[in-house]
Protein backbone atom coordinates (compact mmCIF):
# COMPACT_ATOMS: atom_id res chain seq x y z
CA UNK A 1 0.00 0.00 0.00
CA UNK A 2 2.68 2.35 0.49
CA UNK A 3 4.46 1.71 -2.78
CA UNK A 4 1.17 2.31 -4.42
CA UNK A 5 1.05 5.58 -2.01
CA UNK A 6 4.00 6.90 -4.42
CA UNK A 7 2.33 7.43 -7.22
CA UNK A 8 0.41 10.32 -8.04
CA UNK A 9 -3.70 9.84 -8.66
CA UNK A 10 -2.90 10.92 -12.30
CA UNK A 11 -0.43 8.33 -13.08
CA UNK A 12 -2.21 5.71 -11.30
CA UNK A 13 -5.17 5.97 -13.51
CA UNK A 14 -3.18 6.02 -16.18
CA UNK A 15 -1.88 2.60 -15.63
CA UNK A 16 -5.22 1.21 -14.82
CA UNK A 17 -5.97 2.37 -18.52
CA UNK A 18 -3.06 1.35 -20.10
CA UNK A 19 -3.51 -2.18 -17.97
CA UNK A 20 -6.91 -2.55 -18.97
CA UNK A 21 -6.50 -1.59 -22.73
CA UNK A 22 -3.43 -3.71 -22.86
CA UNK A 23 -6.05 -6.97 -21.45
CA UNK A 24 -9.36 -6.35 -24.01
CA UNK A 25 -6.39 -6.45 -26.53
CA UNK A 26 -5.88 -9.20 -25.77
CA UNK A 27 -8.84 -10.41 -25.19
CA UNK A 28 -10.44 -9.16 -28.26
CA UNK A 29 -7.38 -9.10 -31.06
CA UNK A 30 -9.13 -8.71 -34.00
CA UNK A 31 -13.23 -7.55 -32.81
CA UNK A 32 -15.04 -5.23 -30.50
CA UNK A 33 -15.28 -5.48 -27.01
CA UNK A 34 -18.44 -8.17 -25.89
CA UNK A 35 -18.46 -9.88 -29.02
CA UNK A 36 -17.42 -13.65 -29.37
CA UNK A 37 -14.71 -15.00 -32.07
CA UNK A 38 -16.66 -16.45 -35.00
CA UNK A 39 -14.09 -18.43 -36.82
CA UNK A 40 -16.61 -20.16 -38.92
CA UNK A 41 -17.04 -16.88 -40.80
CA UNK A 42 -15.49 -14.78 -43.06
CA UNK A 43 -15.01 -11.01 -42.85
CA UNK A 44 -12.64 -8.10 -42.60
CA UNK A 45 -9.75 -8.42 -40.21
CA UNK A 46 -10.60 -5.50 -37.24
CA UNK A 47 -8.67 -4.07 -34.79
CA UNK A 48 -8.55 -4.78 -30.93
CA UNK A 49 -11.63 -3.57 -29.06
CA UNK A 50 -13.43 -1.36 -31.63
CA UNK A 51 -13.46 -4.34 -34.66
CA UNK A 52 -13.77 -2.62 -37.82
CA UNK A 53 -15.11 0.53 -36.58
CA UNK A 54 -12.10 2.64 -38.59
CA UNK A 55 -13.26 0.46 -41.72
CA UNK A 56 -16.82 2.03 -41.69
CA UNK A 57 -16.44 5.72 -40.19
CA UNK A 58 -14.87 6.57 -43.53
CA UNK A 59 -17.77 4.76 -45.33
CA UNK A 60 -20.61 6.00 -43.22
CA UNK A 61 -22.39 7.80 -45.55
CA UNK A 62 -21.68 4.89 -48.37
CA UNK A 63 -22.59 1.99 -46.65
CA UNK A 64 -24.35 0.90 -49.37
CA UNK A 65 -21.01 0.50 -51.17
CA UNK A 66 -19.71 -1.02 -48.21
CA UNK A 67 -21.96 -4.21 -48.13
CA UNK A 68 -21.43 -4.58 -52.23
CA UNK A 69 -17.56 -5.08 -51.28
CA UNK A 70 -18.31 -7.13 -48.53
CA UNK A 71 -20.68 -9.31 -50.82
CA UNK A 72 -18.13 -9.36 -53.63
CA UNK A 73 -15.30 -10.34 -51.62
CA UNK A 74 -16.49 -13.01 -49.07
CA UNK A 75 -20.22 -14.08 -51.02
CA UNK A 76 -23.15 -14.37 -49.35
CA UNK A 77 -22.50 -14.09 -45.28
CA UNK A 78 -19.83 -12.32 -44.05
CA UNK A 79 -18.94 -10.75 -40.74
CA UNK A 80 -18.00 -7.65 -38.70
CA UNK A 81 -18.21 -6.09 -35.51
CA UNK A 82 -18.51 -2.42 -34.48
CA UNK A 83 -20.20 0.15 -31.74
CA UNK A 84 -22.91 0.07 -30.87
CA UNK A 85 -23.88 -3.05 -33.30
CA UNK A 86 -21.55 -5.06 -31.65
CA UNK A 87 -21.22 -8.54 -34.27
CA UNK A 88 -22.64 -7.81 -37.77
CA UNK A 89 -23.42 -10.72 -39.56
CA UNK A 90 -23.77 -9.78 -43.72
CA UNK A 91 -26.26 -11.75 -45.75
CA UNK A 92 -26.96 -11.64 -49.31
CA UNK A 93 -29.43 -14.26 -50.23
CA UNK A 94 -33.23 -13.85 -50.63
CA UNK A 95 -34.37 -17.06 -48.85
CA UNK A 96 -32.33 -15.53 -45.51
CA UNK A 97 -34.02 -12.70 -45.73
CA UNK A 98 -37.36 -14.46 -46.04
CA UNK A 99 -36.64 -16.34 -43.02
CA UNK A 100 -35.73 -13.38 -41.20
CA UNK A 101 -38.32 -11.17 -42.05
CA UNK A 102 -40.99 -13.75 -41.19
CA UNK A 103 -39.41 -14.70 -37.75
CA UNK A 104 -39.72 -10.31 -36.76
CA UNK A 105 -40.70 -9.58 -33.46
CA UNK A 106 -40.43 -13.48 -32.38
CA UNK A 107 -36.57 -14.34 -33.25
CA UNK A 108 -35.61 -10.96 -33.93
CA UNK A 109 -36.06 -7.22 -33.35
CA UNK A 110 -34.92 -3.80 -34.38
CA UNK A 111 -33.32 -3.64 -31.92
CA UNK A 112 -31.89 -0.46 -29.33
CA UNK A 113 -29.82 1.02 -31.82
CA UNK A 114 -32.59 1.32 -34.52
CA UNK A 115 -34.71 1.86 -32.24
CA UNK A 116 -33.27 4.85 -30.43
CA UNK A 117 -32.59 6.49 -33.91
CA UNK A 118 -36.17 6.13 -34.84
CA UNK A 119 -37.30 7.47 -31.47
CA UNK A 120 -35.70 10.42 -32.86
CA UNK A 121 -37.24 10.67 -36.07
CA UNK A 122 -40.30 9.94 -37.23
CA UNK A 123 -40.87 9.19 -33.58
CA UNK A 124 -41.06 6.88 -30.31
CA UNK A 125 -44.93 5.59 -31.46
CA UNK A 126 -44.89 4.68 -34.46
CA UNK A 127 -44.53 1.27 -36.78
CA UNK A 128 -40.88 1.79 -37.02
CA UNK A 129 -39.71 2.90 -33.77
CA UNK A 130 -41.89 0.38 -31.75
CA UNK A 131 -42.37 -3.33 -30.86
CA UNK A 132 -45.32 -5.36 -29.83
CA UNK A 133 -48.45 -3.77 -27.98
CA UNK A 134 -46.74 -0.31 -29.33
CA UNK A 135 -46.14 -1.78 -32.86
CA UNK A 136 -49.77 -3.02 -33.02
CA UNK A 137 -51.34 0.47 -31.78
CA UNK A 138 -49.30 2.27 -34.38
CA UNK A 139 -49.82 0.15 -37.27
CA UNK A 140 -54.01 -0.42 -36.25
CA UNK A 141 -53.46 4.15 -36.22
CA UNK A 142 -52.93 4.29 -39.82
CA UNK A 143 -54.65 1.35 -41.27
CA UNK A 144 -57.72 2.97 -42.47
CA UNK A 145 -55.43 5.04 -45.24
CA UNK A 146 -54.44 1.66 -46.85
CA UNK A 147 -57.92 -0.15 -47.34
CA UNK A 148 -59.51 -0.53 -50.72
CA UNK A 149 -62.48 1.73 -49.46
CA UNK A 150 -59.45 4.54 -48.98
CA UNK A 151 -58.65 3.67 -52.38
CA UNK A 152 -61.77 3.86 -54.00
CA UNK A 153 -63.42 6.83 -51.92
CA UNK A 154 -60.61 9.53 -51.62
CA UNK A 155 -57.49 8.44 -53.50
CA UNK A 156 -59.10 8.40 -56.87
CA UNK A 157 -60.68 11.68 -56.02
CA UNK A 158 -57.38 12.97 -55.35
CA UNK A 159 -56.50 11.84 -58.55
CA UNK A 160 -59.27 13.31 -60.35
CA UNK A 161 -57.45 16.86 -59.24
CA UNK A 162 -53.73 16.69 -59.29
CA UNK A 163 -53.16 14.76 -62.28
CA UNK A 164 -54.26 17.27 -64.60
CA UNK A 165 -52.93 19.76 -62.54
CA UNK A 166 -49.78 18.17 -63.12
CA UNK A 167 -50.51 18.40 -66.35
CA UNK A 168 -51.53 21.84 -66.72
CA UNK A 169 -48.05 22.45 -64.86
CA UNK A 170 -45.92 20.79 -67.24
CA UNK A 171 -47.60 22.22 -70.34
CA UNK A 172 -47.04 25.59 -69.12
CA UNK A 173 -43.13 24.62 -68.47
CA UNK A 174 -43.49 23.59 -72.32
CA UNK A 175 -44.92 26.51 -73.64
CA UNK A 176 -42.36 28.62 -71.84
CA UNK A 177 -39.43 26.41 -72.35
CA UNK A 178 -38.92 25.84 -68.86
CA UNK A 179 -36.54 23.15 -67.62
CA UNK A 180 -38.77 20.80 -64.60
CA UNK A 181 -37.11 19.44 -62.01
CA UNK A 182 -38.74 15.93 -62.41
CA UNK A 183 -37.39 15.30 -58.32
CA UNK A 184 -38.91 18.13 -57.08
CA UNK A 185 -42.26 17.92 -59.40
CA UNK A 186 -42.70 14.22 -58.44
CA UNK A 187 -42.56 15.10 -54.55
CA UNK A 188 -44.73 18.06 -54.83
CA UNK A 189 -47.15 15.11 -56.68
CA UNK A 190 -46.77 12.78 -54.15
CA UNK A 191 -47.18 15.13 -51.42
CA UNK A 192 -50.44 16.27 -52.57
CA UNK A 193 -52.07 13.05 -53.22
CA UNK A 194 -51.70 12.08 -49.41
CA UNK A 195 -52.93 15.06 -48.45
CA UNK A 196 -56.07 15.56 -50.64
CA UNK A 197 -56.77 12.18 -49.76
CA UNK A 198 -56.17 11.87 -46.26
CA UNK A 199 -56.24 15.51 -44.87
CA UNK A 200 -58.69 17.09 -46.94
CA UNK A 201 -55.85 19.52 -47.36
CA UNK A 202 -54.71 21.86 -50.28
CA UNK A 203 -50.80 22.34 -49.22
CA UNK A 204 -50.06 24.27 -52.10
CA UNK A 205 -47.15 22.56 -52.74
CA UNK A 206 -48.22 21.34 -56.57
CA UNK A 207 -50.18 24.51 -58.82
CA UNK A 208 -49.77 25.11 -62.60
CA UNK A 209 -47.24 27.69 -62.40
CA UNK A 210 -43.72 25.83 -62.84
CA UNK A 211 -42.21 29.10 -61.11
CA UNK A 212 -42.80 27.28 -57.72
CA UNK A 213 -39.91 24.94 -58.29
CA UNK A 214 -36.96 25.15 -55.48
CA UNK A 215 -39.05 26.39 -52.60
CA UNK A 216 -40.25 24.02 -50.32
CA UNK A 217 -39.68 23.91 -46.77
CA UNK A 218 -41.33 21.00 -46.50
CA UNK A 219 -39.83 18.79 -48.64
CA UNK A 220 -36.22 20.08 -47.11
CA UNK A 221 -37.26 19.93 -43.86
CA UNK A 222 -37.96 16.04 -44.67
CA UNK A 223 -35.05 15.97 -46.49
CA UNK A 224 -32.88 16.81 -43.75
CA UNK A 225 -34.57 14.72 -41.04
CA UNK A 226 -33.57 11.48 -44.14
CA UNK A 227 -30.17 11.64 -44.25
CA UNK A 228 -28.87 13.30 -41.13
CA UNK A 229 -31.00 10.25 -39.54
CA UNK A 230 -29.01 7.80 -41.87
CA UNK A 231 -25.67 8.79 -41.30
CA UNK A 232 -26.35 8.34 -37.73
CA UNK A 233 -26.37 4.33 -38.31
CA UNK A 234 -23.08 3.37 -38.40
CA UNK A 235 -21.29 6.61 -36.64
CA UNK A 236 -21.14 5.88 -32.99
CA UNK A 237 -20.01 9.43 -32.33
CA UNK A 238 -23.34 11.04 -34.18
CA UNK A 239 -24.14 12.83 -30.99
CA UNK A 240 -20.86 15.12 -30.53
CA UNK A 241 -19.95 14.85 -34.68
CA UNK A 242 -23.20 16.81 -35.07
CA UNK A 243 -23.16 20.01 -32.88
CA UNK A 244 -19.57 20.46 -34.86
CA UNK A 245 -21.22 20.20 -37.94
CA UNK A 246 -24.16 21.64 -37.43
CA UNK A 247 -26.36 18.74 -38.11
CA UNK A 248 -27.89 18.44 -34.63
CA UNK A 249 -29.03 22.39 -35.35
CA UNK A 250 -30.18 21.43 -38.47
CA UNK A 251 -32.00 18.46 -37.62
CA UNK A 252 -33.83 19.73 -34.94
CA UNK A 253 -35.17 22.86 -36.74
CA UNK A 254 -36.17 20.30 -39.60
CA UNK A 255 -38.28 18.01 -36.78
CA UNK A 256 -39.68 21.38 -35.08
CA UNK A 257 -41.14 22.53 -38.76
CA UNK A 258 -42.44 19.04 -39.53
CA UNK A 259 -44.23 18.86 -35.83
CA UNK A 260 -45.32 22.72 -36.31
CA UNK A 261 -47.06 21.57 -39.18
CA UNK A 262 -48.55 18.86 -38.05
CA UNK A 263 -49.85 20.34 -34.61
CA UNK A 264 -51.30 23.30 -36.76
CA UNK A 265 -53.17 20.92 -39.10
CA UNK A 266 -54.33 19.04 -36.12
CA UNK A 267 -55.86 22.05 -34.42
CA UNK A 268 -57.42 23.57 -37.58
CA UNK A 269 -59.16 20.05 -37.81
CA UNK A 270 -60.10 19.99 -34.05
CA UNK A 271 -61.71 23.16 -34.64
CA UNK A 272 -63.60 21.76 -37.04
CA UNK A 273 -64.81 18.62 -35.21
CA UNK A 274 -65.79 21.06 -32.17
CA UNK A 275 -67.86 23.62 -34.60
CA UNK A 276 -68.93 21.81 -37.80
CA UNK A 277 -71.96 19.63 -38.05
CA UNK A 278 -71.32 15.94 -38.15
CA UNK A 279 -72.96 15.64 -41.89
CA UNK A 280 -70.63 18.57 -42.87
CA UNK A 281 -66.99 17.81 -41.98
CA UNK A 282 -64.22 16.28 -44.35
CA UNK A 283 -64.78 12.44 -44.02
CA UNK A 284 -61.08 11.88 -43.98
CA UNK A 285 -58.45 9.60 -42.29
CA UNK A 286 -57.82 12.52 -39.80
CA UNK A 287 -61.07 13.03 -38.58
CA UNK A 288 -61.71 8.85 -38.12
CA UNK A 289 -57.99 9.28 -36.37
CA UNK A 290 -59.04 12.64 -34.39
CA UNK A 291 -62.49 11.19 -33.46
CA UNK A 292 -61.10 7.17 -32.37
CA UNK A 293 -60.84 7.43 -28.71
CA UNK A 294 -58.41 4.28 -28.87
CA UNK A 295 -56.45 7.13 -30.58
CA UNK A 296 -56.27 10.12 -27.61
CA UNK A 297 -52.44 10.10 -27.05
CA UNK A 298 -51.08 13.72 -28.69
CA UNK A 299 -47.66 11.86 -29.07
CA UNK A 300 -49.35 8.87 -30.53
CA UNK A 301 -51.08 11.32 -33.00
CA UNK A 302 -47.93 13.67 -33.84
CA UNK A 303 -45.76 10.42 -34.46
CA UNK A 304 -48.18 8.99 -36.71
CA UNK A 305 -48.97 11.96 -38.74
CA UNK A 306 -45.44 12.54 -39.08
CA UNK A 307 -44.78 9.50 -40.31
CA UNK A 308 -47.55 9.56 -43.13
CA UNK A 309 -46.67 12.97 -44.53
CA UNK A 310 -42.62 11.37 -44.61
CA UNK A 311 -43.61 8.47 -46.17
CA UNK A 312 -46.69 9.45 -47.77
CA UNK A 313 -44.47 11.80 -50.18
CA UNK A 314 -41.17 9.62 -49.87
CA UNK A 315 -42.49 6.58 -51.65
CA UNK A 316 -44.35 7.51 -54.32
CA UNK A 317 -41.66 10.46 -55.00
CA UNK A 318 -38.56 8.51 -55.38
CA UNK A 319 -40.49 5.69 -57.70
CA UNK A 320 -41.46 8.21 -60.26
CA UNK A 321 -38.47 9.58 -60.19
CA UNK A 322 -36.67 7.01 -60.48
CA UNK A 323 -39.08 5.63 -62.87
CA UNK A 324 -39.25 8.71 -65.48
CA UNK A 325 -34.72 8.68 -65.26
CA UNK A 326 -35.35 4.92 -66.44
CA UNK A 327 -37.77 5.15 -69.09
CA UNK A 328 -35.87 8.05 -70.66
CA UNK A 329 -32.98 5.62 -71.55
CA UNK A 330 -35.87 2.98 -72.53
CA UNK A 331 -37.97 4.80 -75.78
CA UNK A 332 -39.44 1.48 -76.22
CA UNK A 333 -41.17 1.37 -72.68
CA UNK A 334 -42.91 4.76 -72.88
CA UNK A 335 -44.48 4.22 -76.06
CA UNK A 336 -45.80 0.93 -74.84
CA UNK A 337 -47.49 2.71 -71.60
CA UNK A 338 -48.34 5.51 -74.02
CA UNK A 339 -50.62 3.07 -75.58
CA UNK A 340 -52.05 1.37 -72.74
CA UNK A 341 -52.95 4.39 -71.30
CA UNK A 342 -54.32 6.16 -74.32
CA UNK A 343 -56.84 2.44 -74.63
CA UNK A 344 -57.90 2.22 -71.09
CA UNK A 345 -58.53 6.31 -70.77
CA UNK A 346 -61.54 7.59 -69.59
CA UNK A 347 -63.11 10.14 -70.88
CA UNK A 348 -64.11 12.20 -67.39
CA UNK A 349 -61.75 11.07 -64.80
CA UNK A 350 -58.41 9.90 -63.88
CA UNK A 351 -57.78 6.34 -63.48
CA UNK A 352 -59.63 4.39 -61.06
CA UNK A 353 -58.12 1.84 -58.13
CA UNK A 354 -60.36 -0.71 -59.82
CA UNK A 355 -58.89 -0.27 -63.13
CA UNK A 356 -55.43 -1.09 -62.05
CA UNK A 357 -55.43 -4.76 -63.26
CA UNK A 358 -55.95 -3.07 -66.89
CA UNK A 359 -52.43 -1.68 -66.42
CA UNK A 360 -50.03 -4.62 -66.68
CA UNK A 361 -47.12 -2.80 -68.99
CA UNK A 362 -47.36 0.00 -65.81
CA UNK A 363 -47.35 -2.14 -63.18
CA UNK A 364 -44.49 -4.30 -64.90
CA UNK A 365 -42.82 -0.76 -64.66
CA UNK A 366 -43.67 0.06 -61.42
CA UNK A 367 -42.48 -3.40 -60.65
CA UNK A 368 -38.96 -3.20 -62.44
CA UNK A 369 -38.47 0.12 -60.55
CA UNK A 370 -38.93 -0.97 -57.05
CA UNK A 371 -36.41 -3.88 -57.86
CA UNK A 372 -34.04 -1.50 -58.74
CA UNK A 373 -34.56 1.38 -56.49
CA UNK A 374 -36.25 -0.49 -53.48
CA UNK A 375 -38.11 1.33 -50.70
CA UNK A 376 -35.60 0.40 -48.03
CA UNK A 377 -32.39 0.30 -49.22
CA UNK A 378 -30.48 -1.21 -46.39
CA UNK A 379 -31.65 -2.39 -43.10
CA UNK A 380 -30.75 -4.83 -39.87
CA UNK A 381 -32.06 -6.94 -37.12
CA UNK A 382 -31.21 -8.04 -33.78
CA UNK A 383 -31.33 -11.89 -32.81
CA UNK A 384 -33.12 -12.28 -29.61
CA UNK A 385 -32.16 -15.57 -29.21
CA UNK A 386 -29.74 -18.32 -30.54
CA UNK A 387 -30.95 -19.53 -34.16
CA UNK A 388 -29.68 -21.19 -37.84
CA UNK A 389 -30.57 -19.69 -41.19
CA UNK A 390 -31.49 -22.70 -43.02
CA UNK A 391 -28.75 -24.23 -45.80
CA UNK A 392 -29.85 -23.67 -49.06
CA UNK A 393 -28.42 -27.04 -51.05
CA UNK A 394 -29.38 -25.77 -54.00
CA UNK A 395 -27.03 -23.00 -54.36
CA UNK A 396 -24.20 -25.07 -52.20
CA UNK A 397 -24.27 -22.86 -49.32
CA UNK A 398 -24.79 -24.36 -46.04
CA UNK A 399 -26.53 -23.21 -42.85
CA UNK A 400 -25.17 -19.95 -40.81
CA UNK A 401 -25.13 -19.85 -37.06
CA UNK A 402 -27.04 -16.78 -35.55
CA UNK A 403 -26.04 -16.03 -31.82
CA UNK A 404 -28.03 -13.83 -29.10
CA UNK A 405 -27.38 -10.35 -29.71
CA UNK A 406 -26.21 -10.21 -33.34
CA UNK A 407 -27.63 -8.49 -35.74
CA UNK A 408 -27.90 -9.37 -39.59
CA UNK A 409 -27.90 -7.06 -41.66
CA UNK A 410 -28.80 -7.07 -45.38
CA UNK A 411 -29.33 -4.64 -48.70
CA UNK A 412 -32.15 -4.88 -50.80
CA UNK A 413 -30.30 -2.65 -53.39
CA UNK A 414 -27.71 -5.48 -53.86
CA UNK A 415 -29.62 -8.70 -53.53
CA UNK A 416 -32.10 -7.44 -56.60
CA UNK A 417 -29.06 -6.35 -58.07
CA UNK A 418 -27.36 -9.81 -57.64
CA UNK A 419 -26.75 -11.67 -60.52
CA UNK A 420 -26.81 -14.88 -59.19
CA UNK A 421 -30.14 -13.93 -57.44
CA UNK A 422 -31.44 -12.07 -61.40
CA UNK A 423 -29.66 -13.42 -63.53
CA UNK A 424 -27.12 -11.59 -65.60
CA UNK A 425 -29.07 -8.43 -66.48
CA UNK A 426 -29.71 -8.20 -62.96
CA UNK A 427 -28.77 -4.38 -63.09
CA UNK A 428 -30.49 -3.92 -66.42
CA UNK A 429 -34.05 -2.13 -66.23
CA UNK A 430 -36.17 -4.80 -67.93
CA UNK A 431 -39.81 -4.43 -67.22
CA UNK A 432 -40.17 -7.59 -69.35
CA UNK A 433 -39.52 -9.98 -66.98
CA UNK A 434 -42.54 -9.19 -64.78
CA UNK A 435 -44.87 -10.15 -67.96
CA UNK A 436 -46.09 -13.23 -69.15
CA UNK A 437 -45.61 -13.91 -72.94
CA UNK A 438 -49.61 -13.16 -73.61
CA UNK A 439 -48.72 -9.61 -71.85
CA UNK A 440 -50.26 -10.25 -68.43
CA UNK A 441 -48.73 -9.00 -65.84
CA UNK A 442 -46.60 -11.69 -63.68
CA UNK A 443 -46.55 -10.29 -59.86
CA UNK A 444 -43.02 -11.07 -58.47
CA UNK A 445 -42.71 -13.24 -56.35
CA UNK A 446 -41.08 -13.82 -52.13
CA UNK A 447 -38.34 -14.08 -51.92
CA UNK A 448 -37.04 -13.31 -54.56
CA UNK A 449 -38.34 -9.99 -54.95
CA UNK A 450 -38.58 -8.41 -51.52
CA UNK A 451 -39.07 -4.86 -51.99
CA UNK A 452 -42.25 -4.30 -49.97
CA UNK A 453 -40.89 -6.55 -46.88
CA UNK A 454 -42.56 -10.09 -45.41
CA UNK A 455 -43.99 -10.91 -42.56
CA UNK A 456 -45.47 -8.86 -39.92
CA UNK A 457 -43.71 -5.79 -40.97
CA UNK A 458 -44.71 -6.53 -44.67
CA UNK A 459 -45.26 -2.44 -45.63
CA UNK A 460 -48.77 -1.56 -45.97
CA UNK A 461 -48.30 0.86 -48.11
CA UNK A 462 -47.13 -0.98 -51.14
CA UNK A 463 -50.52 -1.21 -53.17
CA UNK A 464 -51.16 3.06 -52.29
CA UNK A 465 -47.74 3.37 -53.97
CA UNK A 466 -48.72 0.74 -56.43
CA UNK A 467 -51.94 2.99 -57.81
CA UNK A 468 -50.08 6.43 -57.15
CA UNK A 469 -47.83 5.70 -59.70
CA UNK A 470 -49.72 3.75 -62.39
CA UNK A 471 -52.44 6.67 -62.21
CA UNK A 472 -50.12 9.36 -62.03
CA UNK A 473 -47.63 8.06 -65.42
CA UNK A 474 -50.81 7.36 -67.05
CA UNK A 475 -52.50 10.79 -66.98
CA UNK A 476 -49.21 12.39 -67.95
CA UNK A 477 -47.17 10.04 -70.36
CA UNK A 478 -49.53 10.43 -73.41
CA UNK A 479 -49.15 13.93 -73.29
CA UNK A 480 -45.82 15.14 -73.12
CA UNK A 481 -42.12 14.08 -74.34
CA UNK A 482 -39.61 14.25 -71.57
CA UNK A 483 -35.52 13.59 -72.25
CA UNK A 484 -32.45 15.29 -70.26
CA UNK A 485 -32.07 18.71 -70.08
CA UNK A 486 -29.68 19.85 -73.18
CA UNK A 487 -29.17 23.14 -71.17
CA UNK A 488 -25.51 23.68 -70.61
CA UNK A 489 -24.26 22.37 -67.48
CA UNK A 490 -27.69 21.10 -66.14
CA UNK A 491 -28.46 17.78 -66.66
CA UNK A 492 -26.25 15.27 -64.18
CA UNK A 493 -26.46 11.13 -63.77
CA UNK A 494 -28.49 10.87 -60.95
CA UNK A 495 -26.69 8.93 -57.97
CA UNK A 496 -28.85 7.86 -54.62
CA UNK A 497 -28.67 9.60 -51.14
CA UNK A 498 -27.27 7.52 -48.73
CA UNK A 499 -30.48 7.91 -46.42
CA UNK A 500 -32.97 6.20 -44.90
CA UNK A 501 -35.11 5.49 -48.49
CA UNK A 502 -33.69 5.01 -51.95
CA UNK A 503 -34.24 8.98 -52.33
CA UNK A 504 -32.57 10.46 -55.85
CA UNK A 505 -29.84 12.58 -54.88
CA UNK A 506 -30.55 16.52 -55.84
CA UNK A 507 -32.71 17.11 -58.91
CA UNK A 508 -33.60 15.34 -62.68
CA UNK A 509 -34.04 18.34 -64.69
CA UNK A 510 -35.65 17.33 -67.91
CA UNK A 511 -37.00 19.26 -71.26
CA UNK A 512 -40.65 18.87 -71.38
CA UNK A 513 -42.63 19.33 -74.91
CA UNK A 514 -46.25 18.88 -75.22
CA UNK A 515 -47.02 16.07 -77.95
CA UNK A 516 -48.43 17.41 -81.19
CA UNK A 517 -52.10 17.40 -81.14
CA UNK A 518 -52.11 17.35 -76.85
CA UNK A 519 -52.16 21.18 -76.18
Amino acid sequence: MAALNDFSPTALTAGIVLFSALFLSIAYPDRYVTTCPRSDLVGPKGVPIVGNLFQVIPRHRHMLGWFKQLNDTYGPVSTFTLPPWGRGILINRPEWLLYVKQADMQKYSRGPVARALFTEFPGAKTPVASEGAGWRLARKSMYPIFTVKSFTEHVSSAMDTIVPTARTFLLNASKKNITVDWNDLAGRIALSIFSHSAFTLDTGALTTDPSIQGSDDMRDALLSLNLISARRLFNPFWHWIEYVTGDRFRFNRARSYIRNVVLQMVEARRAEIRDIPTGERPNDFLTALLEDPAFDDPVQIRDTLVTLLFAGRDNTQNVLAWGLHALMSAPEWIERLRAEATNNAAEDHELRYSDLSRYPVHLAVFYETVRLWPGLPKNARLALCDDVLPALPEHGIPAVKIEKGDYVFWSDYNIMRDEAVWGVNSNTFDPSRHLASDGSFIRPAQPKFNGFGAGPRLCPAAQLATYEFVATMAGILPFFDFEPSKAPGLYEEPSMNESFTSSLAGPLWVDVRVRKGMD
